[in-house]
């Protein structure tokens, strides 16, 4: 934008090509406008005329609760995200901004060597931002975002047809001034399309969307071949009854009773009936080891509270009351912290004493605090409240997410921790 002179020209699509840079099916603006009030997603490309690449992409989609923005310097390539989520009614939050610094005009976008920040923020005024200077080949400092609050919210007034016109271009022109905007007429834009060169394959820009569950029917389906990255077929073998939870309450907490044992751990917001419920493990057999020299392997590689004897047509993120999904990017969950390798399901109106057991029974060695129920689980009960608390092992640290299946009447039927570590998982 070295030109002061030059306006902003704006059109508007379905969609866009993220590889190709083109749009998908173009809209008039009163076609833009309609699909903005009834909140389906559309594009916005801002472009100057006599450049090859656009200035800046932006996706509106009022459906997903998603506005997202992407700049483009000369050379066709992205420098810069915006991601913003409408957590209020008429105010947009700033949940990530991201920004990419190229040495060369021949630089690949997303280089790996190229240097690259990033700011992840949330609404309860915490943050952190990544620089990577060097990119891969270099180090990586880890800090508190720097972005006040007053500039993580905007007013949705702002976006939209009928103002949604600055979004990462929030550096004024050498002259002082902010650029000016203008709609693109049908053969400017045309024109605009006539030069793109579409190259590789489609790849259209969608909202964020969470992580979702791979292939949990089949894990507990006794004979299902799968593969990982890792291990290149194991076989469903068994599906292991572990112990029966009681849960009073109806109130379903799924947490690390070490890591999660003070307070009231996380406690799902799903309602159960109160009633008993039976804990099973999926069990996969494989070979470990390498040619001749291959060891037999059972795992335990998947539990489950059964709470209902339909079948799951559809399963989500089991979440709590303080989750907010429309916060997650792309693949991201929530789930309960572990840094003792291990989890529980227990009833939310006895877990700080079910807990305290569990501690006492495993780390302490007191016997009379709990039972081991199975290799590998453990169960303790308060008999005040008349619940359970049964232990499960995982494959290591880290965040587990809890996946809640509903039948197709949508009545809970299954909720599913995946404690071993399956990359990549596909049936065979």
């Amino acid at each position: 934008m070295r030109d002061v002179d030059q306006t902003v020209k704006v059109s508007f699509a379905e969609g866009w090509d993220l590889v190709s840079r083109t749009v998908v099916h173009p809209l008039s603006r009163s076609e833009a406008e309609a699909r903005d009030r009834a909140g389906k997603r559309y594009v916005m490309v801002h472009w100057l005329e006599g450049r090859a690449s656009p200035v800046e992409v932006h996706l509106v989609a009022w459906g997903d609760s998603h506005v997202g923005a992407w700049a483009y310097d000369d050379q066709d390539r992205r420098t810069m995200e915006g991601d913003w989520r409408l957590l209020e009614p008429g105010r947009l939050f700033l949940r990530h901004l991201g920004g990419w610094r190229y040495d060369t005009e021949e630089q690949a976008e997303f280089a790996p060597e190229a240097g690259r920040t990033y700011v992840d923020l949330f609404p309860n005024g915490k943050g952190r931002r990544v620089s990577e200077p060097e990119g891969d080949r270099g180090p990586s400092r880890h800090m508190l975002a720097d972005i006040p609050e007053e500039k993580r919210w905007r007013a949705r007034e702002a976006f939209g047809v009928y103002g949604f016109r600055q979004l990462l271009l929030s550096q004024p022109l050498p002259s002082g001034r902010q650029p000016e905007f203008s709609d693109a007429t049908e053969s400017e834009t045309d024109a605009w399309r006539a030069h793109r060169v579409v190259d590789g394959r489609p790849s259209p820009w969608s909202p964020p969307r969470p992580a979702r569950p791979a292939h949990l029917d089949e894990l507990f389906e006794p004979g299902t071949r799968v593969a990982t990255s890792f291990e290149p077929e194991m076989t469903v073998s068994a599906i292991r009854d572990i112990a029966a939870l009681r849960l009073p309450s109806g109130r379903l907490v799924v947490a690390d009773p070490l890591t999660g044992g003070h307070g009231a751990g996380r406690e799902l917001s799903e309602r159960i009936p109160p009633g008993e419920y039976l804990l099973q493990a999926a069990v996969v057999a494989y070979e470990r080891g390498y040619e001749d020299t291959r060891t037999p392997v059972k795992e335990d590689v998947a539990v489950r509270l059964l709470l209902g004897e339909e079948p799951a047509a559809s399963w989500e993120l089991a979440l709590s009351e303080e989750d907010d999904v429309r916060l997650l990017r792309e693949d991201e969950i929530f789930g309960f912290d572990t840094d003792g390798a291990a989890g529980a399901f227990a009833d939310a109106s006895g877990w700080e004493e079910l807990a305290d057991k569990y501690r006492r029974y495993l780390v302490e060695q007191e016997d009379n605090a709990g039972e081991t129920v199975s290799d590998g689980y453990m169960r303790t009960t308060d008999e005040a409240t008349g619940s359970d608390l049964v232990s499960f092992y995982t494959g290591g640290d880290g965040t587990y997410p809890v996946w809640l299946g509903r039948a197709s009447t949508g009545k809970p039927v299954s909720v599913v921790v995946v404690v071993s570590y399956l990359p990549d998982l596909r049936l065979l």
